[in-house]
């Protein structure tokens, strides 16, 4: 194959997003490469996503076939096109399963089976009654939320009375102040059903508890050929839950509702009464031979009935030009009445989700033609937020990809996103003898942006070329200001005036070694981060040094400031706060802000995992150490989440539950959870 042709199969490919991140992980360490092992590694995956891909698009060759989706009055609503018909529906699902068969091989049928709610059994260790204290009055942690009066679900819950955590696929009801144990819920694990508990909300005298319910059939098949072995094939299926429990008697919860929907749980905010949760399902196999009930996705309500209500074809959306070929359905309901869940379906699923008060943004990747070259998109959906009621209102398109939750937000109506644009030169192929060809892929281009879109998702504002040849680590906007951290070998710390959509303005840019993984506002003029020191190595790369708190100075804009910080650990540590926000244990009234770490050295067996909490003091500019604690490393003990109840500290951990004196660290007392 000569150097033109093998010009032409490299623009070809079309590959996942998986298939790219390892691909040009390799890329970045040797810009030289074997094309040819290349192509023997990703021609069949890749090719076959693109043939199928193709074959997808042009599906309106078939007359019998043709998909006649999008409408002119549709788009003007701000609607997405939707499935005229079951046949449309099965043609996109028999593509798909070419896809999936190209990459994972033959896919055994997903079946549909009954659904049977997941009991639960309710042991009441000690006699409590309902709560009668006035808790307003409590000072106590609130899970760490992007924004304020958007809770989001997590694995540990407190309402200044109770502790209400999730771990072992139990959910435990804590009496906080004897650290005794009230009741547990434990689901039914068996050989035909299971419920995984995975995050909870409390509200008032209601607890809510998401997760993931899985039923399994067994299919025996008797083979014909005596020579042939029988084989067992292991059908399920899944189902995300919500499921609202009545603890006005804690001793004994009362399931009063529950919903689920098709697929897996992947995220889920509340706002007021509210709940709006969203579940991915994979289709992984298609035949002519199945139902149509077994292709729709299926949604459960036990206000309305017992049994699954199918989704009509019609009433699913399509994302014109996914790469993505999973339902996605999004669920609203209010805990308090008894109003059937509202429920939105699409096919092609989401990636990050980001809530306002009154708006839900859903965000999805998607690539172009040539995306490796030309970079590719974020697709952004909005969603209206109307007690439970979610609608569609608009779609729009950004350059680039985002970070996480963070590197979005509204404010006065306007939707900030932060992105990093990436791609690379073309290639250059050069032949060194008649078998093998080797590519120069050419050099990896970052750059980082910032949009501004209006309610209908267009842009009005925005700045591009942010800090070329590094990527975005982390952002955080504070009203009309918004904080980006880029790096690649130093951390600039951008400060962005946002007061006038159309016209944001980057006012300063501080530059020290290391980075910033997590941005938190500590008031107006001061923001904390933590991250990591760096070093350039003897290779010419860049290395960590250890993690580090630092407290910056905004109140000049465009002179911000790290005016002190406080390092922790050395070259291997780790805090999971770097990729979730909730672990963060923080009291501004108390000035303590804390997050679980992981102190790794060379020698394994000094490795240690523990807490630790520092006292902010701004007034003599230091992180003072509060307190540590540390144990070896023993994933039964090692703390997931610490939270507070005036001055009590709780330490929570798989096995068990430890109170200590928040003033002294001094252990009170210890309750073990293992089941």
């Amino acid at each position: 194959m000569n150097k033109d042709n093998y010009k032409k199969a490299l623009d070809q490919i079309h590959a996942s997003e998986s298939l790219k991140e390892k691909t040009f992980e390799k890329i970045n360490n040797h810009k030289k490469i074997d094309f040819v092992k290349i192509l023997s590694m990703a021609a069949v995956v890749v090719l076959v996503f693109s043939v199928s891909l193709f074959e997808f698009k042009n599906l309106n060759q078939d007359e019998n076939e043709e998909i006649k989706i999008a409408n002119s009055e549709m788009l003007a609503q701000n609607d997405l096109p939707r499935f005229e018909s079951m046949k449309q529906l099965r043609k996109v699902l028999s593509e798909n399963q070419k896809i999936a068969r190209g990459y994972n091989g033959e896919i055994q049928k997903e079946d549909i089976a009954t659904f049977d709610a997941a009991s639960t059994k309710s042991s009441s260790v000690t006699t409590d009654t309902a709560v009668s204290e006035n808790l307003s009055s409590l000072d106590y942690s609130k899970t760490n939320t992007q924004v304020e009066n958007v809770d989001e679900a997590d694995i540990v819950k407190t309402d200044g009375t109770y502790i209400y955590y999730i771990t072992n696929n139990v959910v435990y009801i804590i009496k906080a102040d004897t650290l005794d144990l009230i009741t547990f819920l434990k689901y039914d694990d068996n050989q035909t059903a299971r419920f995984s508990p995975y995050q909870l909300y409390i509200n008032e005298n209601k607890m809510i508890v998401l997760g993931n319910y899985y039923e399994y059939t067994e299919n025996i098949s008797r083979a014909e050929d005596s020579i042939a072995y029988d084989y067992v094939s292991i059908r399920s299926k899944n189902m995300a839950k919500a499921i609202v429990y009545d603890i006005t008697d804690r001793n004994n919860p009362e399931i009063i509702r529950e919903v689920g929907l098709d697929g897996n749980y992947i995220n889920s905010r509340m706002v007021g009464d509210n709940i709006y949760f969203i579940s991915r399902k994979y289709f992984s196999f298609y035949s002519d031979e199945l139902k149509d009930e077994e292709i729709l996705p299926v949604t459960y309500d036990s206000s309305k009935s017992n049994e699954y209500s199918s989704i009509s074809y019609k009433d699913i959306a399509y994302f014109s030009g996914t790469q993505n070929y999973d339902y996605m359905l999004v669920c609203g309901f209010n805990i308090n009445d008894k109003e059937e869940a509202k429920v939105e379906s699409f096919f092609g699923a989401s990636d990050d989700v980001y809530a306002s008060e009154k708006s839900l943004y859903i965000t999805q990747i998607s690539y172009g033609e040539n995306y490796i070259y030309n970079g590719c998109k974020t697709i952004i959906y909005k969603f209206d937020l109307d007690s439970s009621n979610i609608k569609l209102v608009a779609k729009g398109e950004v350059e680039g990809y985002i970070n996480n939750q963070f590197s979005m937000d509204e404010y006065d109506g306007f939707l900030r996103i932060a992105t990093t644009i990436e791609n690379y030169d073309e290639p250059i192929s050069e032949i060194e003898d008649e078998t093998t060809v080797t590519v120069n892929i050419g050099e990896r281009k970052t750059k980082n942006a910032l949009f501004i879109l209006n309610e209908d998702l267009k842009e009005v504002g925005k700045i591009d070329d942010l800090a070329p040849d590094e990527q975005i680590y982390s952002v955080r906007f504070m009203g009309k200001i918004g904080y980006i951290v880029t790096f690649k070998e130093i951390d600039p710390l951008f400060v962005i005036d946002l007061s006038n959509p159309e016209n944001p303005v980057i006012k300063g840019e501080l530059k020290i070694p290391g980075y910033s993984s997590y941005l938190h506002p500590y008031d107006e003029n001061h923001i904390i981060g933590i991250g990591h020191n760096t070093k350039q190595t003897s290779s010419g790369g860049i290395t960590n040094t250890n993690m580090k708190i630092s407290m910056f100075d905004v109140s000049d804009l465009e002179n911000p400031k790290e005016i002190f910080s406080e390092d922790i650990g050395g070259s291997y540590a780790y805090s999971e706060l770097e990729h979730n926000h909730k672990v963060l244990f923080y009291s501004k009234a108390k000035n303590l802000i804390g997050f679980p770490v992981s102190l790794r050295e060379l020698q394994y067996r000094d490795d240690k995992n523990g807490f630790i909490i520092f006292k902010i003091d701004l007034e003599n500019g230091k992180f003072e150490k509060y307190g540590e604690i540390l144990q070896k490393i023993d994933y039964r003990t090692n703390i997931d989440r610490a939270i507070y109840i005036e001055d009590k500290l709780y330490t929570l951990s798989d096995s068990q539950i430890v109170c200590y004196d928040l003033n002294t660290l001094q252990m009170i007392k210890e309750l073990k959870v293992e089941n």
